[in-house]
């Protein structure tokens, strides 16, 4: 038994001689290789050391230091930025910083997006409301006989917007849910998802409104070439908001309460009927038309529509259905994206 133990012994040291990790202490052998040895063969392997700094990303900003500084309930002083003092200074970097550029980032990818691999692409917007203004048009001029003269114009309008309504409102309260990842990997104002889906929409509005120009032909009367025309873009101003508005409290309660989307569209079937998009407000008696009129969507329309076709402009009273409203409606949407805002990281 000793004999084989001692052959045993003698093969493994000749063998450890052969490949150079002959060596006394430990970890000595593992660092000598023989001369004679291949290239790349028995090299100790290099530890490399750990960064002295590192990307820190925290809900409000996003910075570089040592790795202790994560577990630290303060920022330490001596923390470095995450662009250096050229890229800091440099007006480019500042510019890709700033909410408005992301904004704009945000809006042009999401109208490219909604329209990415489709033959007739934006068409295909243009195309719903024409084809739901001749239907309509068929049925209120033929059979129900309406009573306003340019009745097609008239519900093209009223769609036109409807449409930018509904979709934005719509689109912007599942926002927070359809963009998770970019939530949780990104750091900026959540608050510009629901606004660019806005304007996104928005571009797709004044894209869709240009059909009206086609119709000035067939119907002559029924555009008023005036000054109200120039009160167009406050107008569209008044709608933004209200739908931001709207957008911002819809998009962070339904992370939450998954129900809101549901919620929403029901609300939107029944202001359908409550806006005038098929009748006209002068055939509404007069103590429900003070209710209609505190819609903001219904005033804003009837403001665009009696500057496009009449070349007038709103009362006070008209003005005040549109403004105050909104301005509730932003105040209040504000309060309550400010109020749920913390807790879309942990819903969505």
């Amino acid at each position: 038994m000793s004999s084989l133990v001692s052959s045993a012994a003698s093969s493994a040291a000749s063998s450890l001689t052969g490949t150079g990790l002959t060596g006394a202490g430990p970890g000595e052998g593992l660092a000598t290789t023989d001369a004679s040895a291949p290239a790349g063969l028995g090299r100790p392997r290099e530890v490399r050391k750990l960064p002295a700094l590192w990307t820190h990303r925290t809900a409000q900003r996003v910075y570089k230091g040592p790795l202790e500084a994560a577990t630290a309930t303060t920022v330490p002083q001596a923390i470095e930025p995450l662009l250096s003092e050229h890229e800091t200074a440099s007006p480019l970097a500042a510019h890709r910083q700033h909410p408005l550029h992301v904004l704009w980032v945000l809006t042009r990818t999401e109208f490219r997006a909604r329209y990415r691999a489709q033959a007739l692409g934006i068409i295909w917007s243009i195309l719903n409301p024409l084809v739901m203004m001749a239907i309509i048009s068929v049925i209120f001029t033929q059979v129900f006989r309406s009573a306003e003269k340019h009745f097609p114009i008239f519900l093209l309008i009223g769609l036109l917007v409807w449409q930018w309504f509904t979709s934005a409102v719509t689109s912007a309260t599942g926002v927070f849910v359809a963009n998770a990842d970019i939530i949780k990997r990104t750091v900026f104002a959540r608050a510009l998802l629901p606004v660019s889906i806005v304007l996104s929409f928005g571009v797709n509005f004044c894209l869709e409104s240009l059909v009206l120009l086609a119709f000035i032909p067939i119907f002559p009367g029924a555009f008023c070439l005036s000054w109200a025309l120039l009160l167009i873009p406050v107008y569209l101003v008044l709608a933004l908001l209200l739908m931001a508005s709207i957008g911002l409290a819809t998009s962070v309660l339904n992370v939450i309460y998954r129900d809101v989307s549901y919620l929403v569209n029901t609300a939107l079937l029944i202001l359908y009927w409550l806006t005038p998009l098929v009748y006209p407000l002068d055939v509404i008696p007069e103590p429900y038309r003070m209710l209609l009129q505190a819609n903001p969507i219904a005033g804003i329309l009837n403001a665009l529509r009696r500057a496009i076709m009449h070349g007038d402009t709103p009362s006070a009273l008209g003005w005040a259905g549109m403004v105050l409203p909104t301005a509730l409606a932003v105040v209040i949407g504000w309060r309550i994206y400010r109020h749920y805002e913390y807790m879309v990281l942990d819903y969505v």
